[in-house]
């Protein structure tokens, strides 16, 4: 345990280093790169002495309003989105929501979960079912994301390496996450081990009437348990299983994603126990997470990040008012906001030539 959690505090660590590292270097790069004939004498400091400037300038004034307005309406609800298309509305609603509500519910469920509900337990009721819904609504998200790039065609959109890792690495995380539930559902050493830490039972026979109760009721698959089980052994379970387990397991089968995956490696669940794929899928579900925040700036999942200050920025900000440093800085903060969503594309008049020369590069959005 000790090993795991050191190595788990390692990865972490990294992951936030790299993701310092890569945020400051976009910081960087638009307060300091220069854009029209405004910027070219300018210096970093001057640049963000601007930009601090005009944040506190919209903070103590009535453009404030203007700020929570359009975090709500675009960037929470996403409402130019919906005006634009609705099916890719649904896909970011899906996959936006659906992440939102997963890492504040479950990745920070010390800080989040445990401190709201008194009475939280990842596996009781509505908490499991949430977390599976949750879930389920990015796999939603993602199979319109991966139907909207592959198999629609949608006219002058294209498909870069940034987009198939967006995809993929939400994937992997979601789709580790599912398969790792289902793992200890089915795991007969992960019975073992709570059985040992919190029921402390002393007699075998009632260990093997819960492990039956589990069986027939909870997904596992124990090596101790084959063919009918009587009733007199389930009345004996139900018993123990009320002493010691309803308190803070719920049947999993209201872990919908989850028990389906658990049926699905039901017939090697005991090849996969004695290899330790819980073990494995705890590791790889956590550097996936990992992996994908240490590389968010370095891809296009920084938009995360920037096209809710580029929403914010285009709101409140004047051409003929603002301040020119600003207005460059926010030009390089819309550059690294853009997602190739093609939404400018399908309208723009040299889409023609694009059709004719076949060349991505004459399209807007690329």
């Amino acid at each position: 345990i000790f090993k795991f959690l050191d190595f788990s505090l390692t990865i972490f660590n990294s992951s936030l280093i790299l993701l310092a590292i890569g945020m400051l270097f976009k910081i960087f790069q638009w307060f300091s790169y220069k854009i029209g004939i405004q910027t070219e004498n300018s210096t970093l400091s001057q640049r963000l002495s601007a930009g601090l400037k005009a944040i506190f300038g919209i903070v103590f004034s009535s453009k404030i309003i203007i700020v929570i307005k359009v975090f709500i309406i675009d960037v929470l609800f996403q409402i130019k989105i919906l005006k634009q298309d609705v099916l890719r509305w649904v896909m970011h609603m899906m996959i936006f929501w659906g992440f939102i509500l997963l890492f504040f519910m479950h990745a920070l469920e010390p800080i989040v979960s445990e401190t709201i509900f008194s009475s939280y337990y990842s596996t009781v009721n509505p908490f499991m079912f949430l977390r599976d819904f949750f879930g389920f609504m990015v796999l939603i998200g993602i199979a319109i994301a991966i139907c909207r790039r592959f198999f629609m065609k949608i006219h002058r959109l294209s498909t870069n390496k940034m987009d198939v890792y967006a995809i993929f690495i939400v994937a992997v995380i979601i789709l580790s996450g599912i398969f790792l539930e289902g793992a200890k559902i089915i795991s007969y050493t992960d019975f073992q081990r709570m059985e040992e830490e919190f029921s402390a039972l002393d007699y075998k026979e009632d260990i093997l009437a819960l492990e039956a109760y589990w069986v027939k009721y909870y997904g596992l698959v124990s090596p101790n348990i084959t063919g009918e089980i009587s009733s007199e052994i389930l009345a004996a379970g139900k018993e123990t299983h009320i002493e010691s387990c309803v308190d803070c397991h719920t049947r999993p089968q209201s872990a919908f994603t989850g028990y389906a995956a658990a049926k699905i490696m039901t017939p090697i669940a005991g090849l996969l126990d004695n290899i330790g794929v819980v073990t494995f899928l705890y590791y790889f579900h956590i550097l996936s997470c990992f992996i994908g925040l240490a590389l968010l700036p370095f891809t296009k999942m920084l938009h995360i990040v920037t096209t809710p200050i580029s929403l914010i920025s285009n709101a409140i900000m004047q051409r003929d008012k603002s301040d020119p440093l600003n207005i460059a800085t926010r030009q390089l903060i819309a550059l690294d906001a853009c997602v190739h969503c093609n939404t400018c594309s399908k309208t723009c008049s040299a889409g023609t030539a694009f059709d004719a020369k076949n060349n991505m590069n004459i399209l807007p959005s690329e």
